[in-house]
């Protein structure tokens, strides 16, 4: 039948409106059997598609008041068969997809499963029409038969899916099958008269069934009374599928209110009876399994009346099935259930935990099977927390065999589930140690963070309680290796606690191994290495406790921990910790106006016990006295600090300035001849630098100004002798440079402050500023600074010291000077020195000499200006008490006599005259009574300039 059917038959003219809804249905079916032939999880509209297959049902329903009547055209129309055929096949189909579901896929499918049902149903009226045949005329029971059947698979369907409507209206189908084969049972074969009365025995069972899911328990027992009537009919395919309604039936009415457990109990005994009323043999597979389902219902709702009658029936019961199928875990669950319901002063634990055993060897790897174990062993632990204990840990050896992560994992922190909520007893906590030494492998992250929640509640309690043995037991515990994925921070948690009891027993040896063994993650706690601080002073291991100190310093909350270090460390009387948390604190201030630190006296308290470390005999000196330098250098840092930002909160007050700056200069001085000079150097620029905050206006400035002088001149002095033996260039200037600033700030202060100072402290500083400024000479001529030369010998006239210009004539002597650097300041040195009443003739001789001996080759109109000055000078001293030297001037005589020769060969005539005239006039004051003159003018003769001239 398709597109728009004409009916031509006159009788259906009339019926016109049967038609269209006959035809509306099986366009709907033609539809519908569209979408689910595709993926049916796409069907859109699932609920409208359900309401529309519910209309075209009822349409059908309501529109044949006679069975089986014959209407032409309809009846017998091969497009109605194939399409009512292929809907039911279909939703029949996805009806054992479905039965084959997981019940999380179920409950997805439920809008599914239901339009396939009323597809079916639909399908049965389509089959219903087309299949009309009437008795009388053609004798057709087959189409009946098989119409019955399918109505009433079709009715069990509806009861399973709990649709009462639906069902009453498929049952009435059926009813109506029902009475045309009463009506044809006369034409019947055996056969088919015995087939009939099974269909007659479902009916009925069906009936109950909608009357129990329609809450009609009074029609329910009427119509199990009837089919209970047919049950000499049933075969065991029908014996099964009424004992499985009569299942339901009492397990839905024990599910509910525990006093209808009576009723229950009546229907689940029926359904036993009927499914034991069958032979075991004929019964199919799924038969055994709903016998069992039915006698384990029955004895469970037995248990819960909690008679002993009930209990003695339900244990006969159990006998009953462990004597057909043997000690299968049905049976052990059963009898679980049976000791369960004993009284608790009779309750029998070693048989409870023995089944519980037998069920472990048994273990088939399930996940009902890990359920039900850890459930019942919990039970067994209520009761008696020894014997479950137990028997979990014979599970856990159990399950280390097993792949299952998640089992294993359960069941240890079911395991710390247990011994947490029992007495602690050691023995209990170190055979749990054992179990777990099972475990191949590490338990998972959760599981590592569930069990050891649970223990360190124990640890917690037990800590508190002052039972330190038992903490400390519970934390080793919780440190096994199989929590070693419940993450750092709770490993640290534990190995502080851990820490914690050994220190308060006092087993420093145990409280060490625990340190040296802790996680790098713990040293991130400042807490944890407050406590390992606490044991290397414990054990005088300095190189723990400065690592302890380090860890503490890096974390922000670290100035309440290391006050904590320094107060234990007085209590030991460590000085060298003591030092270091203090160093650690200086590090790590900061400039708050709300700061729990005073700087200024850290820095004091630092500086007093590095001067008694210094101090003490058989020390590594040098060590301190270095440190003592980076104090007094960070105590510079801070006032320059404080200097530059006005926003911090002035720390140093004038007093304080005053005493690090005296405490820098005294050490230092008391220590120069010991030290090293450049830790004597670095102290002593503290202690000026330092002093150079006090203010202007305070008093004691002469004092101030004397120690600032004092302390340059050391500097200086250090320097250049470190300088001088400096291999390294680069060191070696980088010292000069850093003398010479100090010696120009000496020249500043002490121009400053030297109307202030008395005449014997200017007598000595001006002796210190001729010294200085030798050295001043000397490391500029080492840096090549010509242009500070001449102003050095400037600034040393007011000192009148001739030894300082001899020294810097030294300096520049042994420099690599060039000749016009080296003439201009030699002439400012020897001039400065002719100037001077107590010079020394020899020494400003020598000076003129070898002056005149390094100019000559450069640059001979300076040398002969120089031997004019000579002359000059010999003349003066001659005419005074004084003379040259005899040696003097007959070397720079006859050097001169000889440069006059070499021009007269290099035929420079005049330039040679004017030479060895001038050296004939040095030679007259040479004491030697005439003898160098008349040598030198014989020689002169002999040259007989006047013929070369010509």
């Amino acid at each position: 039948m398709s597109g728009a059917r004409a009916f031509k038959h006159p009788a259906l003219q009339a019926a016109r409106k049967t038609e269209s809804l006959i035809e509306a249905a099986l366009n709907f079916a033609r539809n519908l059997y569209q979408i689910l032939s595709s993926d049916p999880r796409d069907a859109p509209a699932t609920d409208s598609l359900i309401e529309e297959a519910k209309k075209n049902v009822e349409n059908l329903h309501t529109s044949q008041p006679q069975t089986f009547k014959y209407i032409p055209g309809i009846s017998g129309d091969p497009e109605i068969d194939k399409q009512a055929t292929r809907l039911w096949n279909i939703c029949t189909r996805l009806k054992r997809d479905f039965h084959g579901a997981s019940p999380e896929e179920k409950r997805k499918t439920k809008r599914l499963r239901k339009l396939c049902l009323h597809g079916r149903v639909l399908a049965l009226h389509l089959l219903g029409l087309t299949r009309a045949r009437v008795l009388e005329k053609e004798g057709r029971i087959g189409d009946v038969v098989y119409l019955l059947r399918l109505a009433l698979k079709a009715g069990r369907d509806c009861i399973e899916e709990k649709e009462p409507r639906l069902a009453s209206s498929v049952l009435a189908k059926a009813a109506d099958y029902k009475g045309l084969l009463q009506d044809g049972a006369g034409k019947m074969t055996k056969e088919e008269i015995a087939e009939c009365n099974c269909f007659e025995v479902e009916y009925f069972i069906i009936r109950t069934g909608l009357s129990w899911i329609g809450n009609r328990l009074d029609l329910a027992e009427h119509m199990y009374t009837k089919a209970e009537r047919l049950q000499e009919f049933l075969t065991p395919q029908y014996a099964e599928r009424l004992a499985d309604v009569l299942f339901e039936i009492g397990k839905a009415i024990g599910a509910g209110d525990p006093k209808e457990l009576k009723d229950a109990i009546k229907w689940l005994g029926r359904a036993n009876d009927v499914i034991n009323g069958q032979n075991l043999e004929d019964v199919s597979r799924e038969g055994v399994e709903l016998r069992l389902a039915i006698l384990q219902a029955l004895i469970t709702a037995l248990l819960r009346t909690g008679t002993q009658d009930s209990l003695d029936r339900a244990e006969m019961y159990v006998d009953c099935i462990e004597t057909e199928i043997g000690r299968k875990p049905i049976v052990s669950l059963l009898r679980l259930e049976l000791l369960q319901r004993t009284p608790a002063e009779a309750f029998d634990c070693d048989a409870y935990g023995d089944i519980l055993r037998r069920m472990i060897r048994d273990f088939n790897h399930g996940e009902a099977g890990f359920k039900l174990i850890i459930h019942h062993t919990r039970k067994l632990h209520d009761k008696s927390p020894a014997i479950g204990g137990a028997v979990l840990d014979d599970f856990i050896m159990t399950l280390t065999k097993s792949e299952n992560d998640g089992w294993m994992e359960k069941a240890v922190v079911t395991r710390m589930w247990m011994i947490t909520n029992q007495r602690d007893t050691i023995d209990t906590i170190h055979a749990t140690r054992g179990v777990l030494g099972y475990l191949s492998r590490p338990l998972s992250e959760e599981a590592a963070v569930a069990a050891q929640a649970l223990i360190w509640k124990k640890v917690e309690a037990n800590y508190t309680g002052g039972h330190l043995d038992l903490a400390e037991a519970w934390c080793s515990l919780a440190l096994h290796t199989v929590f070693q994925n419940c993450g750092p921070n709770n490993t640290s948690k534990l190995e502080r606690k851990l820490l914690l009891c050994a220190l308060s027993r006092n087993k420093i040896e145990a409280a060490l191994l625990i340190v040296q063994g802790m996680s790098p993650n713990s040293w991130k706690e400042p807490m944890t290495a407050y406590l390992a601080f606490k044991v290397a002073i414990r054990v005088d291991d300095r190189v723990l406790a400065e690592r302890c100190i380090e860890a503490i310093g890096t974390m922000p909350d670290h100035v309440d921990y290391l006050g904590a270090c320094i107060a234990e460390c007085q209590q030991f009387g460590e000085v060298y910790c003591t030092i270091t948390a203090l160093r650690k604190l200086q590090d790590n201030y900061e400039y708050k106006d709300l700061n729990p630190v005073h700087l200024p006296a850290l820095f004091r308290c630092t500086i007093r016990l590095l001067n008694k470390l210094v101090e003490t005999p058989d020390s590594d000196k040098n060590q301190f006295i270095s440190e003592l330098c980076d104090v007094f250098d960070a105590v510079v840092l801070a006032l320059e600090k404080q200097k530059r930002d006005s926003t911090i909160k002035k720390l140093f007050t004038v007093d304080e300035i005053e005493w690090f700056g005296r405490n820098a200069y005294d050490v230092a001085l008391k220590h120069t001849t010991e030290w090293d000079l450049r830790n004597v150097v670095r102290i002593l620029n503290s202690s000026v630098t330092i002093l150079g905050h006090f203010p202007s206006d305070a008093g004691s400035q002469a004092e101030l100004s004397l120690r600032s002088l004092f302390a340059r001149f050391i500097i200086s002095s250090a320097l250049i002798s470190l300088a001088r033996v400096q291999d390294n260039i680069e060191k070696q200037q980088q010292d000069y440079l850093a003398m010479r600033t100090h010696v120009r700030a000496f020249d500043g202060e002490l121009v400053e402050h030297l109307t202030s100072l008395d005449g014997q402290d200017k007598g000595d500083l001006a002796r210190k500023q001729a010294i200085l400024l030798t050295f001043d000479f000397e490391a500029a001529v080492a840096l090549g600074q010509w242009d500070d030369l001449g102003p050095i010998v400037q600034r040393a006239v007011a000192c009148g010291n001739t030894t300082a210009y001899q020294a810097m004539a030294d300096s520049l002597l042994r420099g690599r000077v060039s000749g016009q650097v080296l003439y201009s300041t030699m002439r400012k040195i020897i001039n400065e020195i002719w100037a001077l009443d107590s010079f020394d003739a020899t020494k400003l001789a020598k000076y003129t000499r070898c002056l005149f001996q390094a100019t000559l080759p450069l640059d001979d109109s300076l040398a002969m200006r120089l031997l004019d000055e000579a002359c000059s000078k010999a003349r003066e001293l001659r005419e005074g008490d004084a003379s040259w030297p005899e040696e003097e001037v007959e070397w720079m005589a006859s050097t001169a006599f000889n440069h006059g020769i070499d021009c007269f060969g290099s035929q420079e005539t005049e330039r040679a005259k004017e030479w060895v005239t001038k050296a004939i006039n040095l030679s007259r004051y040479c004491n030697d009574e005439g003898g160098l003159e008349r040598a030198l003018q014989e020689r002169y003769l002999r040259l007989n300039f006047d013929a070369r001239s010509i």
